[in-house]
């Protein structure tokens, strides 16, 4: 998850494995742009508790792409576990959440609960290896079927990694922001579709049916989520299914080539969330992304697109809770 300069050094004088080498394999890599791991401290679970509510990551689970694991005999890369992690952009397949056998999350710990390493048992990396009831899953992750994706999905996937990461500029309507403001954007564009679900989905060319398929579904087992409408709508997608339709939907918006496309593409969303009779308190606001091109073209799109749902998502993709005027 992060490590200390400390732990790095150690690791490299005990392996050989560069100090930047052992950083590019913790989640740290993407702290900025992606996440915000600020006040994560390791060791300190309350810390790790806190951040895993506001942060689209799972810090105890993974996806996995099957063919990648074959082709490097078990490496698990650390961007399967970002909440946008939806495909595998090199063979263009969705990513695995879950093993057929066990019906436990991938990498989520014995009895899919997060727990302490074993200095006893260590899962093979090519086994899901989820404990329950004593008995070890033995199944072989390479013989978890996934399904094809598009190009385009797979190029987008591709797209929010090169952002992650730094290696290309982050684009809003043509606009450079900032990796930060270009992810909230992405997060504030899924909080619009899911406020709109059912009735935005046919409106949603850029997801496929099974992207539509995954987004309600989850919508419908979300209904009852105590956390109330910020919980339900801003929190991470529970399957790479959801994650790639709204994916589809999030990146199409964030590419239109100006800010007169932008507020096309995002008025129906806007639309769909305000009619949509769900129990959100309109008088608090949609996350403001800290991109001049959003926050106008939400303006523009209608004087309900803003203010329809209540949790706050900061430049760097940090949730507060905006406070009621008294």
């Amino acid at each position: 998850m992060v490590t200390t300069p400390e732990t790095r050094r150690a690791i490299e004088a005990a392996t050989g494995v560069s100090s930047e080498v052992v950083r590019g394999m913790h989640l740290e890599v993407f702290d900025g742009s992606v996440l915000d791991l600020a006040g994560v401290r390791v060791g300190d679970k309350e810390s790790v508790r806190r951040a895993e509510g506001r942060e689209w990551v799972q810090f105890f689970g993974s996806r996995a792409c099957p063919t990648c694991l074959a082709a490097s005999n078990g490496a698990w890369s650390a961007w399967w576990k970002l909440g946008w992690a939806a495909v595998c952009p090199e063979h263009r397949t969705l990513l695995v959440d879950l093993c057929p056998r066990c019906r436990v999350n991938l990498r989520r710990g014995a009895a899919g609960q997060p727990g302490r390493l074993s200095r006893s048992r260590m899962p093979a990396p090519l086994r899901c290896g989820a404990l329950l009831g004593g008995a070890v899953c033995d199944q072989p992750i390479l013989q978890i079927s996934t399904s094809a994706e598009s190009n385009k999905l797979a190029d987008q996937q591709r797209l929010v990694l090169e952002v992650a990461t730094g290696r290309l500029p982050a684009l809003i309507a043509g606009q450079v922001v900032t990796a930060g403001q270009w992810f909230a954007a992405l997060k504030a564009t899924a909080m619009l579709i899911r406020l709109g679900v059912p009735e935005v989905l046919p409106l949603l060319e850029a997801m496929s049916p099974d992207g539509r398929r995954a987004v309600a579904a989850e919508a419908a087992g979300q209904r009852r989520n105590r956390a109330g409408p910020a919980g339900r709508f801003g929190m991470a997608p529970r399957t790479a299914s959801t994650a790639a339709g709204l994916l589809a939907v999030a990146s199409e918006v964030a590419a239109a080539d100006g800010e007169s496309e932008l507020v096309a593409r995002l008025m129906p969303l806007a639309g769909g969330a305000t009619r949509n009779p769900v129990d959100t308190d309109r008088s608090a606001g949609i996350p403001p992304t800290s991109s001049p091109a959003v926050s106008n073209a939400l303006s523009l799109a209608g004087p309900d697109a803003a203010p329809v749902a209540r949790r706050k998502v900061m430049p760097h993709g940090r949730p507060r809770t905006q406070r009621r005027e008294q």
